[in-house]
């Protein structure tokens, strides 16, 4: 009994008190463990701060943040064919007219099948000038069918002449029968003679059919070539159709070689070149474009300005910007127009404040001439004077 309950008291007393020094230690190291919180410098120096000059009631200068962009937004070009490129001509920095070849796509393919469809062209044209040489022929057939026509109604005429001849004979000889002058065999004989006579003018008659019928073929077969008025008959026509065919099945394969050449659409400057020789080229648009281009005229910033801040906002507020490392360089901005369309905030400035669930206004400023030497997709620092708003209009 002594030992049991000797068990016992170590086991309710000890337990709880190993369970307290346990947590007693935990609690010790918890504390002595804490991490040390140390301020950093900043990134990078601290904007120059705005002039203290603000219009009362304002509520400060409207900040933004902008991006150079050339005249009319950068154009990302991308070929219309896939395939592997063969000649580049772009170079940065190079300025390039309206219909400069960038750069082209392996095109023989294309190149062999425009040659394929001259050639059907060429054997179409052939064949309508075989049939315009025809008509000569056709016109000398009518020629000789209505002279052999004329030549067998001729016979016809001897033939019945004949015939006519030989009836008269028969009819004198039937009459002297009767006295005795002629003989039954000579009357017989005079009798057969215009038979023959007669067979001999259905045989005309039968030729001149047969010449009738060849004239008749053949204008039909120079009706085919030449119509009534002297103007192109239906198989000239039909001729011509297929070689306008053929051309237009040309041009279609000229204007798909065209597309294995991409040109210039705008005259500008090139801006960036993102393909090689060999490399082979999409037929979509990538994210950055193979080549970009600037067009002709001064630099523009579009702005992205908060939603918050729209309603202090008006196109004809003073503004200026400074790139990004030269906040001493403020360059004087001039509006050119607003999108209306309030859009996802997509540009970041680097900042912790920024907030990329909100949406934004953009704005697109012209930059000065000295701007020109600076670099196009460079970030700004833009400064707006606000309108006042009736919340923070000042009482009368």
């Amino acid at each position: 009994m002594t030992r049991t309950s000797g068990r016992s008291r170590l086991v309710s007393i000890g337990l709880p008190l190993v369970g307290l020094a346990a947590l007693a230690l935990g609690i010790f190291l918890v504390a002595t463990n804490q991490p040390s919180v140390s301020s950093e410098p900043p990134p990078r120096r601290p904007l120059t701060a705005p002039p203290a000059a603000v219009a009362a009631g304002t509520g400060g200068l409207i900040g933004a943040v902008g991006t150079s962009e050339p005249a009319g937004e950068p154009i990302a070009i991308a070929a219309q064919v896939a395939g592997v490129v063969e000649v580049v001509e772009a170079r940065v920095g190079d300025a390039v007219a309206q219909g400069d070849l960038l750069f082209r796509v392996d095109q023989r393919r294309a190149a062999a099948e425009v040659a394929a469809r001259q050639a059907q062209i060429d054997a179409a044209v052939a064949d309508r000038e075989a049939l315009r040489a025809t008509i000569a022929t056709r016109e000398a057939a009518i020629l000789s069918a209505r002279a052999a026509q004329n030549s067998a109604e001729a016979r016809v005429l001897e033939m019945e002449a004949d015939l006519a001849d030989r009836q008269n004979k028969l009819d004198i000889g039937e009459r002297l029968l009767r006295t005795s002058v002629v003989t039954s065999e000579e009357v017989d004989n005079r009798r057969f003679a215009m038979r023959q006579a007669a067979a001999r003018v259905a045989t005309a008659k039968a030729a001149v059919a047969e010449a009738a019928a060849v004239v008749t073929q053949s204008q039909a077969e120079l009706a085919r070539l030449v119509d009534g008025s002297g103007g192109s008959g239906p198989d000239i026509l039909a001729a011509e159709k297929r070689i306008e065919l053929a051309r237009r099945e040309c041009d279609k394969a000229a204007a798909e070689l065209a597309q294995f050449s991409v040109l210039s659409p705008v005259t500008g400057r090139i801006l960036q070149v993102n393909v090689r020789p060999g490399e082979f080229a999409p037929a979509s648009v990538p994210s950055e474009g193979l080549v970009v281009i600037g067009r002709e005229g001064p630099t523009q910033l579009r702005v992205e300005i908060d939603e918050v801040d729209i309603l202090r906002f008006r196109p004809d507020l003073p503004a200026w910007a400074s790139p990004r490392g030269g906040a001493g360089t403020r360059l004087p901005l001039t509006c050119a127009y607003v999108e209306p369309l309030v859009v996802p905030k997509r540009g970041l400035s680097g900042r912790t404040t920024d907030v990329v669930d909100t949406r934004v206004l953009q704005v697109v400023y012209t930059l000065g001439p000295e701007a020109a030497a600076l670099a196009i997709g460079q970030q700004y620092d833009v400064f707006i004077t606000p309108a006042a708003t009736e919340a923070e209009s000042p009482p009368r």
